[in-house]
């Protein structure tokens, strides 16, 4: 098991319009491990294999002279459709626009404060975990009951395999 860190300062990497590109294992990524059936590291074409995570960190400032971190991160996982129960895998594609400050900064009712969408907030931080930030971006982009699109296999029951007395009723109804 590998326990990967990175840690930069977040201010000084959007100062510097630094830019980093890296990949994770999912055993860097405990927490979202959770979320997940299993792993492995097969991959099809064109396609990320999946446990592995892959991103791109970018620093600018703009022309205001605000320092912005853009991340933006492509994975392949496997969780559990919580329908049929069967393996379901997902495709995340993502990107996020961050704003560094200090937290007296982020009083979005002050007056040059503009209340945009566009970003969201990130403090100052001289030892700013990268692979912490991208797993909490992952984790709030997983569905909170992930389920296939289309119509899932056979339904499991959930009542130790007894049939579903309702499941005659199904047939009364005419499309």
């Amino acid at each position: 098991m590998t326990t990967r860190t990175k840690f930069i300062d977040n201010l000084a990497f959007a100062k510097k319009n630094d830019h980093l590109i890296d990949e994770l294992l999912l055993v860097d990524c405990p927490r979202l491990n959770d979320f997940l059936h299993h792993f492995s590291l097969m991959s099809t074409p064109n396609m990320l294999p999946s446990g592995l995570i892959h991103y791109e960190l970018l620093g600018e400032t703009d022309a205001a002279g605000r320092p912005f971190l853009h991340l933006t991160l492509a994975a392949n996982l496997i969780t559990i459709c919580q329908r049929c129960l069967n393996e379901m895998p997902l495709k995340f594609a993502l990107n996020f626009k961050y704003l560094i400050g200090e937290v007296g900064d982020f009083d979005l009712m002050a007056p040059e404060g503009d209340g945009s969408d566009d970003y969201d907030m990130q403090q100052v931080s001289s030892n700013m975990d990268i692979v912490a930030l991208v797993e909490d971006e992952i984790i709030m982009a997983m569905p909170i009951a992930p389920t296939h699109e289309q119509l899932c296999g056979e339904i499991v029951s959930q009542s130790g395999g007894e049939p579903n007395p309702f499941a005659i009723l199904k047939g009364l109804i005419k499309p």
